[in-house]
């Protein structure tokens, strides 16, 4: 009796990754292993690096100078920026209490929850008052204007002085005042010690001389009819006679008509 034939047994596959028959082949391939080793390895030390550049997206900074603070702060923190507040700064073009700088700047790309420093503007930084004391008014006026300030009330005061000069100016010389504001000046005007001599009686031309020797002048001259005076003969005057006018101060006249 024979024995059975055994079964043959069933050989086991192993699994192996297919290998390009050619030479070109085997060439592209390794070339894209070391691509992407490549790639894997530059990937791996920006993470070690920068941890959270991969995970959070970067931002642009807003621009928010010139802008009213609350708003330039909740444009930041909707960017995803936190804010810093740093102190005040007088800045000439930014109105008070808004953004007059930023630091990082404008358009500078960085991670969420950066801190964004702010500084607020108190404004523009204030002027000094000239001193015009000495000048005459158009002359102090112009002094003013050029240091950025405007004249506001002129006080005349008595004085034994020349008439027309300033004297003082309120505030006085060297206080600081914000751009624009008004300075008053105390100006100097003669003192009335000239006593207006009688001209009533005298012709036109006489009348003037009179008044003129004084230190006076002739101001408006009215004419009056139907008078039985010679024509150009001084019938009224203004300020009357004996009455104290200062120099250079003008007599108003009434005379006969020509």
């Amino acid at each position: 009796m024979t024995a059975a034939p055994r079964k043959a047994g069933v050989a086991k596959k192993s699994w192996r990754l297919p290998l390009p028959r050619t030479v070109s082949g085997r060439r592209q391939l390794w070339t894209a292993v070391v691509l992407l080793g490549a790639a894997f390895m530059g990937w791996l030390v920006t993470f070690i690096a920068y941890p959270h550049s991969l995970f959070e997206k970067d931002h642009s900074v807003p621009g928010v100078i010139g802008k009213r603070f609350s708003d330039a702060e909740r444009e930041l923190e909707r960017a995803g920026f936190r804010v810093k507040v740093e102190g005040d700064e007088s800045d000439p073009a930014v109105p008070l209490g808004n953004v007059a700088w930023q630091d990082p700047p404008a358009d500078m790309v960085l991670p969420r929850g950066t801190p964004v420093t702010l500084t607020r503007s108190s404004g523009p930084a204030p002027v000094a008052v000239p001193d015009v004391t000495q000048f005459n008014v158009d002359q102090a006026t112009k002094i003013i204007l050029a240091a950025g300030l405007k004249v506001g009330g002129v006080d005349l005061v008595p004085s034994s002085g020349d008439p027309g000069v300033v004297m003082a100016t309120r505030p006085n010389a060297g206080a600081g005042r914000p751009p624009g504001s008004q300075i008053d000046l105390v100006v100097s005007r003669s003192t009335a010690t000239i006593r207006v001599p009688n001209v009533v009686g005298l012709r036109q031309d006489d009348a003037r001389s009179r008044l003129e020797a004084v230190g006076l002048k002739v101001g408006g001259i009215s004419v009056k009819k139907g008078q039985r005076m010679p024509p150009g003969t001084v019938l009224e005057q203004k300020p009357r006679a004996g009455q104290l006018g200062e120099k250079d101060s003008r007599i108003e006249l009434t005379i006969a008509e020509p």
